[in-house]
């Protein structure tokens, strides 16, 4: 286990035992890491607010139950996962109108990461859990066992999407290349 391993153990442990200050500190140290995670996932500011408040929420309501403190990021990540899981679901189901709205919307949201608009494109493209891996390798900067561990499958699923995203990107980088000569 490594330090910021055993940092956030310590600090599950005293948030599990009531010590408010704990709870402050864990919330500094994981915000923004979750932020860029979610809004890479949706791209859409409003949505990656509304996400981000659930997924503390429900950070807060089971936190408690955690039995492996140790393995708080995983937890944490799988959580973000299933929240925004839940969303894009959510989004599916609307009407096409106000899907193409949010979309337009959501390509604009990316403008604010330091992103190509090809690139920007391109990312909106891939399937959701393709984008997921790349959002958490690439611009998480997780280790290809901490994305299995968030993902909850093996190394060799994580590589697999990763190569499969990155053929998606070229092909669409390719085509938007060609597109605009």
């Amino acid at each position: 286990m490594n330090a910021i391993n055993d940092q956030n153990a310590v600090l599950v442990v005293r948030c599990q035992l009531g010590e408010r200050a704990a709870w402050e500190e864990l919330v500094q140290r994981w915000h923004q890491h979750l932020w860029r995670f979610i809004f890479g996932m949706l791209g859409d500011r409003e949505a990656a607010e509304d996400v981000l408040q659930i997924v503390w929420l429900h950070m807060v309501q089971s936190l408690v139950r955690l039995r492996e403190p140790a393995r708080f990021e995983a937890w944490m990540y799988r959580i973000a996962r299933n929240v925004i899981a839940d969303r894009l679901r959510a989004q599916y189901r609307r009407p096409l109108e106000e899907t193409f709205e949010e979309a337009v919307r959501s390509d604009r949201a990316f403008e604010s990461i330091d992103l190509t608009d090809s690139l920007q494109n391109a990312l909106s493209n891939l399937h959701p859990i393709d984008r997921e891996t790349t959002v958490l390798y690439y611009f998480q900067e997780k280790t290809l066992d901490e994305v299995a561990g968030i993902c909850e499958v093996p190394a060799g699923t994580v590589k697999s999407r990763l190569h499969r995203a990155r053929r998606q990107l070229r092909e669409t980088l390719e085509i938007e290349e060609h597109c605009d000569e």
